[in-house]
């Protein structure tokens, strides 16, 4: 395969491994303890490139593509929350990493979850940000997504995803952030050609439909989480608002929550520094929680401390 010459490739080539007999796409960089970086839906690794080098100075960073995204393959499977967690299972085995804190971001959240719920050997704590709360579909402000799952046609999904250019990809992006100016033609371009030049329509749709089962299998049971856990939340989000943060924060006992002043749903690519920050604080000084009641510990992060 071709590697994108785009950041973060352009000086972090990804590495290819098998998983479960499936091609999984990644970047390995850095030295410490293990941390895995899972990007949310219809993201990539790219979305991690502001992490790779801070982090990288204090962790052994292994950023996938998920399965069915990206550069990974994408089998004509169905795309449960159950097939994810499996994939999520079989690359932690491949990349020789028995246990691991696991930050996920918006449905790489979601996954990193059902990982702490049925693996919970695996996860030695969590770091969450824009997401998964429980009701998910209820809380989604977005219009685009919302009519995505009402399509009812895998085939009208598809051809939607193949019309898609660069305005639609100036437009949604968009979305997801406070500062429209960071959106660049460059990194437009990027967003685009990956789509054109890797991505599938199916493994999305499926994904999607398959929202129910992430309700009925994991969201009832986000009270068991037993690892420390950090929730980090855009104030200005308007994909998934943060009154959905402060919902799972009240979910997941014991768990902290920092808000994040100017940031939409991708505040670890719009806010770098002081997600990195709390991050690296999270990982490296957290003492052993004593899970009692939810919202034991809370952090709001004024204008002021960023």
């Amino acid at each position: 395969m071709r590697f994108p010459p785009f950041p973060p490739f352009d000086r972090h080539p990804p590495r290819f491994v098998s998983v479960n007999q499936h091609r999984t796409a990644y970047i390995r960089h850095g030295q410490g303890p293990p941390v895995v970086l899972l990007h949310g839906y219809a993201g990539a690794i790219w979305n991690w490139e502001h992490q790779i080098e801070p982090l990288g100075r204090r962790f052994t960073l292994f950023i996938p593509d998920l399965i069915g995204q990206g550069l990974s393959d994408k089998p004509r499977v169905t795309y449960t929350p159950a097939f994810y967690t499996d994939w999520l299972c079989g690359f932690l085995d491949a990349v020789g990493v028995g246990r691991a804190a696991i930050v996920g971001h918006s449905m790489g959240a979601g996954l990193a979850l059902s990982l702490a719920l049925t693996h919970p050997d695996h996860v030695d704590r969590l770091a969450l940000i824009s997401g998964f709360p429980r009701g998910l579909l209820d809380h989604i402000k977005s219009s685009q997504l919302r009519r995505l799952h009402q399509l009812g046609s895998g085939w009208l999904f598809g051809l939607g995803y193949r019309l898609l250019g660069r305005r639609a990809f100036r437009k949604f992006i968009g979305g997801l952030v406070t500062d429209r100016n960071l959106v660049t033609p460059a990194v437009i371009e990027r967003a685009y050609h990956l789509r054109k030049d890797c991505g599938k329509a199916r493994p999305l749709w499926s994904s999607i439909q398959h929202v129910p089962d992430w309700e009925n299998d994991y969201a009832l049971r986000l009270g068991e989480v037993r690892c420390p856990v950090q929730i980090i939340w855009g104030q200005q989000d308007r994909f998934i608002p943060c009154s959905a943060g402060e919902e799972l924060h009240q979910a997941i006992p014991g768990s902290r929550l920092a808000v994040i002043p100017d940031a939409g749903h991708l505040p670890m690519w719009e806010r770098p520094a002081d997600v990195n920050r709390l991050i690296t604080e999270f990982l490296t000084s957290l003492p052993s929680l004593t899970f009692t009641q939810p919202g034991d510990y809370t952090i709001s992060v004024p204008r002021s401390l960023l």
